[in-house]
């Protein structure tokens, strides 16, 4: 079957919800980004089509720095797939990202999904980092799987918003310690990953983003009632006081739901499902350019 790559619209809204709808027994965030992505001056989103214009894929880049470039929501239509459509958009996209300054592209795929992992692989991409990303629900009543289902006991130790001045030791710890260097230097940021600086810490601490305590640092900020956890700079021996934390700072911001990507430690990833959290593991993969 023939099929074209060009920039998607608004109007290829309706085609592409044919066939993301049920993407995930959940459903997709396709579609709920769609109209943002296009708008996106720092995004480019295409979809492949067919001979009647028709949209049968998407997939989308972006720049998250002058030199880095993100891979993200590819979709291809049942009967269109195996033909080469996400690796063709993939070639489209990282040229484009190439002529605007990026020297690296990423992309991340769920551990279980294979076909996704071969064909990353199969196109270039290396994986240099594993991550965990740990989800629960939060509330005085939320029990605590590992443990007896009551009431959580409030952590040891709490959870502040830091200075900025905390900013520089933070990432010196954090770069020269066990997580920045399993994590490649990586930190999240809304299912993106990027290159951690030292300004970013600054910054998020100015934006009430930055917490401390005995244990540790965290980035955390609350979206839509989730909270959000980007970055953890922790010791082995401390971990489950860390992680103990956030489930009280989630709970003491009024959060409904705690979300943390983590570098796939086994040690921290010990410590976060024994604050209650669900865990799965997630690739972060990645190709100069």
């Amino acid at each position: 079957m023939n099929y074209a790559i060009r920039p998607a619209r608004h109007e290829d809204r309706d085609a592409i919800a044919e066939f993301t709808e049920a993407t995930f027994s959940w459903g997709d965030y396709v579609l709920d980004s769609l109209e943002r992505w296009i708008d996106d001056p720092n995004g480019l989103v295409v979809v492949a089509t067919d001979d009647n214009d028709r949209a049968v894929a998407l997939s989308r880049c972006a720049l998250l720095t002058p030199t880095e470039s993100w891979l993200q929501g590819a979709r291809v239509r049942d009967e269109w797939r195996r033909q080469g459509i996400a690796g063709a958009m993939a070639g489209v996209l990282t040229t484009w990202a190439a002529d605007r300054g990026a020297r690296v592209v990423r992309l991340a795929v769920e551990d279980w999904n294979q076909p996704a992992r071969g064909q990353v692989e199969r196109d270039g991409f290396g994986r240099p980092s594993a991550w965990v990303y740990a989800t629960r629900s939060v509330g005085a009543a939320s029990p605590v799987p590992s443990g007896n289902g009551g009431r959580r006991v409030a952590a040891l130790e709490q959870l502040v918003r830091a200075h900025s001045s905390d900013a520089e030791p933070a990432y010196m710890a954090w770069s020269a310690g066990v997580l920045g260097r399993r994590g490649r230097g990586l930190f999240a940021l809304s299912w993106t990953w990027r290159r951690l600086a030292p300004t970013d810490l600054a910054a998020a601490a100015r934006a009430e983003a930055l917490w401390s305590a005995r244990s540790g640092w965290v980035l955390a900020a609350l979206r839509d009632g989730t909270l959000e956890v980007g970055w953890v700079e922790t010791r082995e021996e401390d971990a489950q006081d860390l992680t103990r934390a956030l489930v009280d700072l989630a709970a003491a911001e009024g959060a409904d739901r705690l979300l943390a990507m983590l570098p796939a430690v086994p040690w921290l990833t010990q410590a976060i499902r024994k604050a209650g959290c669900d865990v799965e593991r997630i690739n972060v993969y990645e190709m100069p350019l």
